[in-house]
């Protein structure tokens, strides 16, 4: 396995993509498209706020990021909201106008037969037991593995553990686009590790946050990007922090938030100001932008 660790998303994804362009595992052709690929890589941050990074050639993509945060939080899985900020939902979209890699929505949304959704689930089993090793999140479901299915879910699970005070969190994934796909997953991802601080703080008020650890079985660049990359690994990658959560986004029983509902349903307002909170001042910034995704 390759691991990279450092203080922040810009820091070990400068180093991984140098690698990946520069020493590739493989060269391989799934769907008849070339990738390099690396098998098992892992990324490890001890900073995990500092998950947005810059370039002259390319950065985060802010815009679709906020617009994500909201789908998914929202616990929405309609294409019809997520298409104005990335098009390509619309080429992997249901016959009924829903995707299934809706994070928000496999999280937030959907529930066991025993009425918890998998964020009530980890919760808490880390309530009951600060030590404990059952605290996961599934995304990949048994009821994805049908042949015609244009969205086959890219994460496998999540796992939180509590340990020397410190909330660490770790995604598994069984493939992960770098340019396309890492940097607005890894931005998810910390800002779900950092809720789920906030709301354990209740229980243990000096918890502080931990590492979060990102692992891919399938690491790899598409053909047609490796232009872009080549010319951003000209530049140095510079780390930018999201503002760590002050009004929660969602509830303990994974509702959206009376003051994040606000901000989702009005963002467009220009007169909007939900409780002057930091990251929600971000994301409707940043969703207002005129980035092109």
């Amino acid at each position: 396995m390759k691991v990279y660790e450092g203080d922040s998303f810009a820091e070990v994804y400068q180093a991984s993509l140098k690698d990946l362009m520069t020493s590739p595992d493989y060269q391989s052709t799934p769907r008849d498209l070339k990738v390099n690929e690396n098998i098992n890589v892992s990324l490890i941050v001890n900073d995990p706020l500092q998950c947005l990074y810059s370039t002259p050639v390319r950065s985060s993509k802010k815009k679709y990021i906020a617009a994500e945060l909201i789908w998914y939080f929202m616990g929405r899985r309609d294409v019809d909201f997520i298409k104005k900020y990335a098009k390509f939902w619309e080429s992997i979209q249901n016959e009924d106008g829903t995707v299934n890699s809706s994070y928000g929505y496999l999280l937030f949304k959907k529930k066991s037969r025993f009425g918890k959704t998998q964020y009530e689930w980890a919760l808490n089993s880390l309530i009951k037991d600060k030590d404990s090793r059952q605290a996961i999140l599934h995304f990949n479901l048994p009821e994805h593995q049908y042949s015609t299915n244009k969205d086959f879910v890219c994460t496998m699970y999540g796992i939180f553990h509590i340990r020397e005070n410190k909330l660490d969190f770790t995604v598994h994934m069984r493939s992960n686009d770098v340019v396309w796909g890492l940097p607005t997953d890894f931005a998810f991802f910390v800002l779900l590790q950092n809720q789920m601080l906030v709301h354990l703080q209740k229980t243990y008020p000096s918890l502080e946050m931990g590492k979060y650890t990102h692992v891919a079985n399938s690491y790899h660049i598409y053909e047609r990007h490796f232009d872009i990359v080549s010319k951003s690994l000209e530049h140095d990658f510079k780390s930018e922090r999201l503002p760590q959560i002050g009004k929660s986004l969602i509830s303990y029983t994974s509702e959206p938030s009376t003051e994040f509902s606000v901000l989702a349903e009005n963002y467009e307002d220009s007169e909007i100001d939900v409780f002057s909170d930091e990251l929600f001042k971000w994301i409707i910034t940043n969703i207002k932008g005129d980035e092109e995704v």
